[in-house]
Formats: C-alpha cells, structure tokens, sequence
C-alpha cells in the first residue's frame, strides 16, 4: 500500500513533535523527514522526495517562503502547504502565488485532516490513470 510521504519544517520542537504523533497516527501517511528550519528543509527535500511539505512561515536560516519557493522550482510537483500561527488573510492571499495551500495552526486538525485525503486521493487517481 502507498504511503503518502510528509515532511513537516517547523522551529517550534514541540508543536513539531505533537504534529509528527498525529501524523504517524493517521493511516497511509509516511513522515520522512523533520527540519527545524528553511534550510534544512530544502535539503531534506531533495534527500527524501516527499509528496507534501508542511511549512512554517516564520523560521531561522531561511524563512518558509524562501523554502517553499525553492523546493517547488526544483520539484514543482511537491505539495507545499505553509503553516502560520497567524490566520490573517494576508498570509493566506500573499503564500497563494508560490504554495499550494495555507493552514492557520489555530485550525490544524480539520484542514489538515482535508489536506491529506486529497492528497492521497490525487496520488491514487494519477497511479490508476498510469497504469
């Protein structure tokens, strides 16, 4: 059965740790890699191929917009979704030109919940199609 890989960037040691239990929890979704900042992130982009990132906005080294904007002109078929304690609609409307998606972290649990089925379903339908 495929998995969907997930690699979570985010600074914050203990809300990384508490979304990587959740995800490990759901079925089908394959965390393969963590990164506590941008940098980190790209890199662990290129070691791992994830399906999805799940990005903080605001991180050391090399914020989340510099990151997702790099991973996705080296891999414009990875998923970004940025990840912001802050649910203004500034973040949401100004992350739309270069990520897939935006999360308020005040509402993690259902909009990543719906995050992750799409993707699963996107990847299943385009392997039927393929094959």
């Amino acid at each position: 059965m495929y998995k969907l890989k997930v690699l979570l960037a985010d600074d914050h040691d203990s809300f990384r740790r508490i979304l990587v239990a959740f995800l490990r929890a759901q079925k089908g979704i394959e965390v393969v890699g963590e990164a506590i900042d941008g940098q980190e992130a790209v890199e662990q982009a290129e070691k791992f191929h994830p399906d999805l990132v799940l990005m903080d906005i605001h991180m050391p080294r090399q914020n989340g917009i510099e990151a997702t904007k790099a991973i996705k002109n080296r891999w414009p078929d990875t998923k970004v979704f940025i990840l912001s304690m802050d649910p203004s609609e500034f973040y949401q409307k100004n992350t739309q030109d270069f990520a897939d998606g935006f999360i308020a972290k005040s509402s993690m649990k259902n909009a990543l919940l719906k995050v992750l089925a799409s993707e699963q379903s996107n990847y299943l339908t385009a392997n039927a199609v393929a094959a």
